[in-house]
């Protein structure tokens, strides 16, 4: 198996250069296809290394087509505008388990679900499976800058928690996460606790909500934006000072489009030099 041009459909929305391969699992995880979109000029420039940034749902990241929520994240055509203003990165897209979703992006199990069901906890797991088999994938067949300092996640919802996770427990690893639209309340607040008994922070933390996350729930809409207020302060108050940036957008929604918009400032943030 190796890297192979992106199958696109009929309605494809994909812009540049889009690898995948296929079949891609372990012991934990469900086989699935790993994305890889290419900087314009990566054919070109046969000696240049770039950084990377994970994408979690990757589904939904470069291509409506395959999107379960009929929008997507833009990241392609961002990347693209990012790249003539010099910033060029390296974007990989991992597909979420489907129904398993939840407790691959979830550190901690919900004590609401039977214990046959898998409720959460995987996410130490997840995080083995991104290191152990993907980053491999990617940093022994690209043309990648695999330290800390030039390798990111981003994500949204459970996808934001478990960025978060990753740069709090595998710093060695990761050293940017994007932290959008964040459940913290999916997880009984776990993520507070764990940034609180952890060492300080050494990368970089985009942090962003909006104030429409859940509108048929008030009180989960409230949740969402709160949360996401609390844990800015937590993380200024741990010494996070400039490595963070935050974004509140009171008209924000729970949706691709959102986070489509506040995509650029994202990566030019945990990007930048």
């Amino acid at each position: 198996m190796s890297w192979q041009p992106y199958a696109a459909q009929p309605d494809s929305t994909v812009t540049g250069t889009l690898l995948q391969w296929e079949g891609v699992g372990d012991t934990n995880h469900a086989a699935r296809t790993i994305l890889a979109w290419l900087p314009p000029f990566y054919a070109a420039q046969p000696d240049r290394r770039y950084p990377v940034v994970y994408f979690h749902d990757g589904q939904n990241v470069f291509d409506a087509a395959t999107s379960y929520n009929t929008s997507e994240w833009g990241a392609d055509e961002t990347l693209t505008a990012l790249a003539a203003e010099g910033l060029d990165a390296i974007a990989i897209g991992i597909p979420n388990g489907d129904e398993r979703r939840y407790h691959e992006y979830s550190p901690v199990r919900h004590p609401g679900f039977p214990p046959e069901v898998a409720g959460g906890g995987g996410g130490d797991d997840y995080l083995s499976f991104l290191i152990d088999t993907v980053k491999p994938l990617v940093d022994d067949h690209l043309r990648t800058r695999p330290d800390a300092a030039h390798t990111s996640l981003i994500g949204s919802s459970m996808g934001g928690l478990i960025s978060l996770h990753a740069l709090l427990t595998r710093p060695e690893i990761f050293g940017g996460a994007g932290v959008m639209s964040p459940a913290f309340w999916a997880c009984d607040g776990e993520a507070f606790g764990r940034v609180r008994n952890r060492p300080p922070i050494t990368g970089r933390v985009w942090l962003d909500i909006g104030g429409k996350e859940g509108t048929d729930h008030p009180e989960q809409q409230q949740a969402y934006w709160d949360d996401a207020h609390a844990m800015r302060d937590l993380l200024l108050e741990t010494g996070l000072g400039e490595r963070l940036r935050f974004q509140a957008d009171p008209e924000g929604i729970h949706r691709e489009t959102a986070w489509k918009a506040r995509l650029p400032n994202a990566l030019r943030f945990l990007l930048g030099s």
